[in-house]
């Protein structure tokens, strides 16, 4: 099928008639102004001669033999603004290419809800935001959620570094979801898709590597279209897995219409990326833990030379100021500079690296193809998509590849009976995947660089990190005799011997029937599936600082989902009606296992779970779950000016008691067309106005196995199999958490839609939360599981449009959204009002505390946050010169305060330009960089002159000339360093002092105030400039369209509260919740060009 297929697109280029030129020919092509866009069927008319044609599938027209003279053409479409405009034809062969604009008066604007079900817009009477594909893929990217960001008002994108490969990428629609904050629902061409994300750690590590999260399985080329389903009204239809909302995506398809020829679409995307950006670090004293050389005696030759303290992994050395030194490699026998010859014994000036982080990253590059075919007829309709993207990433010895193939058809047996399928297969693959967070040496290098290194290192002599005979290299050797590496393996070791592979196969689609009883009843039923085949591996090589280790891990999902339901649609004079009623099944089938070695490897080097040295690590899961389902919904619209909207669904849940599995949710809504009172009849200022209101109950269901007490299987005991009772304690009387949201909003366009408003307030409240609560160890448990808390969630939303230019030539268009949320923690379980959402990470957990706003971030485990004085608001100063600390005090909220996009494109020709930037007001995040920058001395902020104008890490001096720890600033000598602390003392008198600085920065861990920022950010996230070649250049060639751009991601981060870090990507890769920054991979600026042609 798919060589037959592929035949018809070869035949045609083969054959493609040569257009002769005509003195008296009219052509050219009709686009959509936003989407630039080819538009079919488009009826172009001269309205003086009463002749014209339509565009074909290509958006194209010819009309011949027009004589001399000068013409009223008329250009319309359904859905689209009539243009007219007066053209001279002179007798040459002349193109005139046209934009239309969508109308927004027409009543058949449509948008896709729950289900698939097309409504129209002004139909409904809650919140769905739409955004086409066309817009989402016009910057190449490989995961839809990233492409949303700032797009949807109300919809929060916590992001990945562009240096992780395919990596996750969390999102929030309406703040908060729930006390566990949850994610949205993704459905695929009806089909439910699993958006799980892939975390690998272990070792005895620290660690992790971010394998992605699964919707970026789907190619960015092939969606049509993205609706967000935000609110419990528009997503309620979908039952229980709808609670965080809906993210609906529609993909390309042909269409059936007669005489349409096959369609050949080609794309390419070739793409450069460089990190962009990375802290402040200093570049004024080298390693070590004091501003002394190391006296080293060469055991060859017995001389003494100046060194580095190498063991150090901070750098508090002395200043690099080009005095000549015995570096770290000098005591290797090994060639370095590549001269052919050891370079034991070399001197070389200690001189700063400004640049040794950046030089250690790679010139990424991404190349990404698309073929498509698409074609149809009165009775079939049928698109085929192939893709490759090929993926080298800034981290040294990163790959990744995916394939794709999807196929979307559609056959129409009888005027009656009609099926369709939508195919899908993805196979992605990737090696040398990034590790990142806080860890040793063989996790992250990353994490080195900003928190344990030396800042004159240099990383063209880090690359050799073995000698000729194989044994490692590293800086941080241990002495000039003892050459094993005390804290870090040399970081090119580490991702060349320590490297991860993973591989994914996904097959999901849907096979549809359908069948027209009558023209107002149509049975349908479908079949949707999803399901991959997961695998991963890592490593950690012999040879290095830590034990050699191999681990193993396999995870297996298949979901089916039955589903047979009838439509029904009837006009009664001034009345309609639309009702869709349904039933489904639901089966998910899951299993993992993991292993990993134990005590090393037997065989070094030998990566197998067989070369264990002690018994192998090994834990298996496997799940089951079905959901039944009915479901119905019902819209009563009265001369398309009042719409009622009802819906109601029932789950009965295999994980809950049998006795006890079902629950019911619910929604209404209504809309008012204001405009279409006889009020507005006589206006052109306001064309479109509707008022909104809804309210809707829909629930968050269970996981398995959370009801009864299970067992766990554990270490065996000898040969003896053992199994324990795990430490969560179940409960028979679970029930699923219940959000109930109310919805108002309005809708206004004015003059003919160049003006567009909409704005929505809601208010969502989630009762009966499941949560694992810590019990008291005499029951033999560690947690119980209960139904316990109310969580609620207010906001508005906002979005506008405007068209602020459109002539013949230009148009300019500018869009703006805005939201703001507040989710506030109600009650939490009985006795108890504090939750810890997140383990404390270095001092620092998130927290839900009843009243406050979800998301707190607080100190833990004695470590605190400045003591204000009551009267004066200043910090209190200990009399030795010490901030003094306040335990457990809140330092802030990771949810922001607003958030929001705005965009523009402007036309001119045949040139587009569009920019898109997005923003963030508020919300904080810990900055571990930062924090240990400072504990390090490798932050730009530890060195400068103090208020008496000297170095600051120069010796604190008093009066009496002595060196001491601190001073009272007004006892200090005039040539005193050390940083200056100033506050009050505990009666609230102004006081100030000089502290040594290179104890005060390590000091200051224990304050972790310091290290909270505002997470608050504008950056210009994409911005593209593309040409559309013209139809004259074309008209002899095969080629019936043609663009070329070119395109910037991430282009600039115009504001940011910290220097050196990306708010916008922050997130802990544990969990997603984004309070914490540590060891990521540094901010990426991706530069590339894409050619697409149409055959």
């Amino acid at each position: 099928m798919f060589k037959k297929l592929l035949i018809i697109p070869v035949l045609f280029l083969l054959t493609a008639p040569i257009v002769f030129a005509q003195s008296s020919n009219i052509s050219g092509t009709i686009t959509d102004i936003r989407t630039n866009e080819p538009l079919p069927q488009v009826n172009v008319f001269i309205v003086e001669l009463e002749r014209g044609d339509a565009t074909d599938f290509d958006g194209r027209y010819n009309i011949q033999n027009v004589a001399h003279g000068t013409y009223t053409f008329r250009i319309s479409s359904i859905g689209y603004s009539t243009i007219e405009r007066s053209i001279t034809v002179d007798g040459q062969n002349q193109v005139f290419n046209f934009s239309m604009r969508e109308d927004v008066r027409a009543l058949d604007d449509v948008i896709v809800t729950a289900f698939g079900l097309a409504r129209e817009e002004r139909s409904l009477g809650y919140s769905v935001q739409e955004v086409s594909g066309d817009v989402l893929s016009r910057i190449d990217q490989s995961n839809v959620v990233g492409a949303l960001a700032g797009k949807v008002a109300g919809v929060q994108v916590v992001g990945s570094s562009g240096a992780n490969l395919g990596g996750s990428e969390r999102i929030r629609i309406r703040g908060a979801n729930g006390l566990s904050d949850g994610q949205p629902l993704f459905v695929v061409d009806g089909t439910p898709m699993d958006n799980s994300s892939f975390i690998i750690s272990g070792g005895g590590t620290a660690r992790g590597r971010d394998l992605g999260n699964l919707v970026s399985d789907l190619n960015m080329q092939n969606v049509e279209s993205v609706s967000v389903l935000k609110g419990a009204a528009a997503s309620a239809m979908y039952g229980n897995r709808a609670s965080n909302g809906v993210i609906i995506i529609t993909t390309k398809s042909g269409r059936m219409e007669g005489g349409q020829p096959v369609r050949v679409d080609f794309s390419n995307s070739t793409h450069f990326d460089r990190v962009s950006i990375l802290p402040e670090y200093q570049n004024e004293y080298a390693g070590g833990y004091n501003q002394n050389f190391v006296q080293y005696t060469d055991p060859r030759n017995g001389q003494t030379y100046n060194g580095l303290n190498y063991a150090a992994d901070e750098s508090w050395g002395p200043k690099m100021d080009g005095r000549m030194y015995r570096p770290w490699w000098s005591w290797f026998d090994h060639d370095f500079t590549g001269d052919g010859q050891s370079d034991y014994g070399a001197e070389v000036p200690l001189n700063p690296q400004p640049n040794n982080v950046r030089d250690f990253f790679d010139t990424g590059m991404r190349l990404s193809n698309t073929l498509s075919v698409t074609g149809g007829s009165e009775t079939i309709s049928y698109r085929v998509g192939l893709n490759n993207t090929t993926q080298s990433g800034v981290m040294p010895n990163s790959t990744l590849d995916r394939t794709s193939v999807n196929f979307n058809g559609a056959l129409n047996h009888s005027d009656r009976f009609r099926s369709s399928i939508a195919f899908n297969y993805v196979n992605t693959s990737a090696e040398g995947r990034p590790a990142q967070g806080y860890s040793p040496a063989q996790g992250s290098p990353v994490q080195s660089f900003n928190q344990w290194f030396q800042r004159q290192l240099d990383m063209d002599k880090l690359r050799q990190f073995r000698t000729a005979d194989g044994t490692p290299t590293s800086w941080n050797i241990r002495s000039n005799t003892d050459l094993r590496p005390l804290y870090w393996d040399s970081p090119f070791f580490s991702v060349n011997e320590n490297i991860s592979g993973d591989s994914r196969d996904r097959v999901y689609g849907n096979y549809t029937m359908s069948y027209n009883v009558n023209p107002n009843i149509r049975l349908i039923g479908k079949v949707h599936l999803d399901t991959y085949n997961f695998s991963a591996e890592d490593r950690i090589a012999t040879g290095g600082l830590e034990q050699d280790w191999y681990y193993n891990a396999q995870r297996n999902r298949r979901e089916v989902n039955y589903e047979a339901g009838a439509q029904f649609e009837e006009n009664f004079q001034d009345f309609s009606l639309s009702a869709y009623v349904g039933a489904n099944i639901r089966q998910e089938r899951f299993q993992s296992s993991i292993q990993q070695t134990s005590g090393g490897l037997s065989t070094p080097n030998f990566f197998n779970i067989s070369a264990s040295v002690d018994r192998p690590n090994t834990s298996t899961f496997k799940s089951e779950k079905d959901v039944r389902s009915i479901y119905g919904t019902a819209t009563v619209g009265f001369r398309d000016i009042v719409y009622v909207d009802a819906s109601l669904r029932n789950d009965w849940s295999s994980v809950l008691p049998s006795d006890d599995n079902s629950y019911l949710y619910y929604g209404f809504s209504t809309s008012l067309v204001f405009t279409e009172f006889d009020l507005f009849a006589n206006q052109r200022i306001l064309s479109f106005g509707k008022l909104r209101a809804s309210i809707a109950q829909v629930g968050n269901d269970l996981g398995p196995y959370q009801i009864f007490q299970t067992f766990n299987t554990s270490t065996p005991y000898g040969n003896n199999p053992t199994q324990t009772v795990p430490n969560t304690l179940n409960n028979a009387n679970l029930e699923p958490a219940v959000s109930t949201d109310y919805e108002f909003g309005i809708d206004m366009r004015f003059l003919d839609g160049r003006l567009r408003t909409d704005v929505n307030y809601y208010n969502s409240v989630r009762e009966n939360e499941i949560l694992s609560l810590t019990v008291p160890g005499a029951s033999g448990f560690g947690n119980a599981i209960v139904n316990a808390g109310k969580f609620t969630t207010t906001g508005w939303e906002v979005s506008v449009g405007a068209t602020a230019v459109q002539t013949r030539d230009l148009n300019i268009d500018f869009g703006l959204n805005w939201a703001t949320s507040n989710s506030v923690v109600n009650e939490l379980a009985e006795g108890i009002t504090t939750r810890q959402l997140e383990a404390g990470f270095f001092g620092v957990g998130l927290f839900a505390e009843e009243g406050e706003k979800w998301g707190n971030i607080v100190t833990v485990g004695g470590y605190g946050g400045y003591t204000i004085h009551e009267e004066t608001g200043k910090r209190i100063v200990n009399p030795n010169g010490t901030y003094r600390l306040t335990t457990n005090k809140d330092l802030g909220n990771i949810l922001p305060d607003w958030t929001g996009g705005f965009s523009t494109d402007i036309s001119y020709r045949n040139f587009t330009l569009n920019a898109f930037l997005d923003f963030q007001k508020g919300g904080q995040f810990y900055s571990l960089t930062r924090m240990f920058n400072a504990y390090s001395g490798l932050g730009k902020m530890t060195v400068g002159n103090n208020n008496l104008g000297n170095p600051l890490r120069d010796p604190v001096v008093n009066s009496n000339g002595d060196t001491v720890l601190s001073v009272p600033l007004s006892d200090a000598a005039s040539n005193s360093g050390g940083v200056l602390i100033e506050g009050v003392d505990e009666n609230g008198n102004d006081v100030a002092y000089l502290y040594q600085a290179n104890v005060h920065f390590p000091n200051m861990f224990l304050n972790k105030e310091e290290w909270i920022y505002d997470a608050s950010y504008i950056k210009l996230r994409e911005i593209k400039l593309t040409y559309n070649i013209p139809a004259t250049v074309l008209a002899n060639l095969p080629i019936q369209r043609a663009t070329v751009a070119l395109d910037i991601q991430n282009a600039f981060l115009l504001y940011s509260s910290v220097s050196g870090i990306d708010p916008s990507s922050v997130q802990n890769n544990a969990s997603g919740f984004g309070f914490w920054e540590g060891g990521g991979l540094p901010a990426t600026r991706t530069i590339g060009f894409n050619i697409n042609l149409s055959f």
